[in-house]
């Protein structure tokens, strides 16, 4: 008998729960609709957004995953720096360019940036500053820093000549200041130094 109860008791119980829920529902909903209008307005721009950058990136010119594989030569990188910190992982679009210590560049290349129809496109320069610490205490003074600037190549493209040896076969990734980054060409690896 008392089992009973307490079972009549609970369907009651969820008697008045589900009276209740015709009103607590549309209340709750309220939040939800205005919240979810909020999120669809900011889903809405972010979509459009992204969808201008797909567009326009299209736009841009196309780069082959291999440097080989394009409309020209295929020129090696050299990095060249002209401040105190040094510089890792240097890329020219999707392509590394190599790291280079303070104050130097020019000895090695990394190979290559594809040869291109046009080179009056912009690209993008990507690098970062490597950390830097205090030798007597190990603290780090200077954290990583990563930067990135949009550049351009010289106008006309490089350099061809009827001896292949002045040909302009290097793309020179020089690192002028801390945010400053400019791209020559040079025939040479070492003619970077120079730039």
């Amino acid at each position: 008998m008392a089992d009973l109860q307490a079972i009549r008791g609970r369907q009651a119980y969820h008697r008045d729960v589900f009276r209740k829920l015709p009103v607590v529902i549309p209340r709750r909903l309220t939040w939800f609709k205005a919240a979810f209008a909020r999120s669809a307005k900011s889903l809405h721009t972010a979509a459009l957004a992204v969808g201008t950058a797909v567009a326009l990136s299209a736009c841009g010119h196309a780069l082959p995953d291999d440097p080989f594989v394009s409309e020209g030569q295929a020129m090696a990188m050299v990095p060249i720096n002209h401040t105190d910190r040094y510089a890792v992982n240097i890329f020219v679009d999707k392509y590394w360019a190599g790291n280079v210590t303070h104050q130097a560049g020019g000895g090695a290349a990394a190979c290559c940036y594809p040869g291109l129809k046009d080179w009056r496109q912009p690209v993008t320069i990507r690098w970062t500053w490597g950390w830097e610490e205090d030798p007597k205490t190990n603290a780090v003074t200077m954290p990583d820093e990563p930067h990135t600037v949009v550049a351009h190549f010289p106008s006309g493209g490089p350099h061809s000549d009827r001896d292949p040896m002045k040909d302009d076969a290097y793309v020179c990734v020089i690192l002028r200041d801390l945010n400053t980054a400019e791209l020559r060409f040079s025939p040479s690896a070492s003619g970077c130094a120079s730039r």
